[in-house]
């Protein structure tokens, strides 16, 4: 046995223990660069694991599951999505995700449609404040930003998408560099440590819960982030130009700040709370949500819907 494997197989025992990953990196590690190996290993044999159980588990009866080869069908469609800055929802159910199947298979004229029907679900006033009251005000490094993202929200159903777009922009930063341990005061990571960091996610937490799906969505979010979002501008362009750096700079005159791109926003925001949930190792507090504790945001944000009409101030001035 390598010393990898072995060191992997203790950092898989001593988190099922209880020791923290702190406690193991000390122990197991005495650089950087070690426990970025140990830890990557450790992540890959606790995948290996977890496809092994997932396919006990399919053959039990009585019994449901997203099957391994349903898992990798998600894996392939959101390769083909990620080169148009897309992925498939947290939220979505397996007769959604065939349906995108079918859909991306007519790509790049089916774009359009796959948007309309991710759009529709994570922009619907229920999901957004299920996210808010179950993710945002819940969880660490998201909760600070909780009234930024609603007053994104906000824009997004007033069509102001250029305050929504700008808005959203830099939250995700803010909650990478967070979740990275940066503080006010701290210097700011590195930019290609922030492109890292999905990529990285072993070394936050080599034993996540539902290993299988949190490899699903930090593959895709690695590719989001670096194939356009966080793509640097002497790389080429990003996909209908989401980039930050487009925003941040206005380096072309192009659009960019447009419904389409702010759903690709919300998803990734949706997205990284998975991530967050599967790494923390925690129950889902959505799953604790009753009907009032979200009726008045959502009658809020439907009325809003409702109120928006082409005598608004933003149909008459952004179109």
């Amino acid at each position: 046995m390598s010393k990898s494997k072995e060191i992997a197989d203790e950092i898989i025992k001593g988190i099922k223990n209880g020791e923290s990953i702190n406690s193991l990196k000390s122990r197991l590690a005495s650089t950087e660069d070690e426990w970025h190996r140990f830890s990557s290993k450790a992540y890959n044999e606790y995948l290996s694991i977890g496809k092994k159980e997932r396919k006990t588990s399919e053959l039990k009866p009585n019994t449901l599951c997203t099957s391994n080869k349903k898992i990798k069908e998600i894996l392939i469609l959101n390769d083909v999505l990620s080169n148009y800055a897309l992925l498939i929802p947290i939220f979505s159910t397996v007769p959604q995700l065939d349906y995108i199947n079918q859909l991306s298979k007519e790509l790049p004229s089916s774009e359009s449609k796959i948007l309309e029907i991710i759009g529709n679900d994570t922009m619907h006033p229920k999901v957004r404040v299920m996210q808010k009251k179950g993710r945002f005000e819940e969880f660490e490094y998201f909760k600070k930003f909780v009234h930024l993202i609603d007053a994104a929200t906000l824009s997004y159903y007033r069509t102001n998408y250029i305050s929504c777009y700008l808005t959203l922009t830099p939250i995700i930063e803010g909650v990478i560099i967070r979740w990275m341990g940066y503080s006010d005061g701290d210097k700011k990571p590195q930019f290609d440590d922030l492109r890292k960091f999905f990529k990285n996610s072993h070394k936050r937490q080599p034993c996540p819960s539902n290993i299988l799906f949190h490899n699903v969505y930090t593959k895709i979010c690695d590719k989001i982030l670096n194939q356009h979002l966080y793509k640097p501008s002497d790389e080429g362009s990003s996909y209908a130009n989401f980039n930050r750096h487009v925003a941040s700079h206005l380096l072309n005159d192009n659009q960019f700040a447009t419904k389409e791109n702010c759903i690709r926003l919300f998803m990734l925001l949706d997205t990284m709370t998975e991530i967050f949930l599967y790494e923390s190792k925690i129950n889902d507090p959505r799953f604790e949500l009753e009907n009032h504790h979200l009726a008045n945001e959502i009658e809020i944000l439907a009325n809003v819907m409702l109120d928006y009409s082409e005598m608004s101030a933003e149909y008459k001035l952004l179109g």
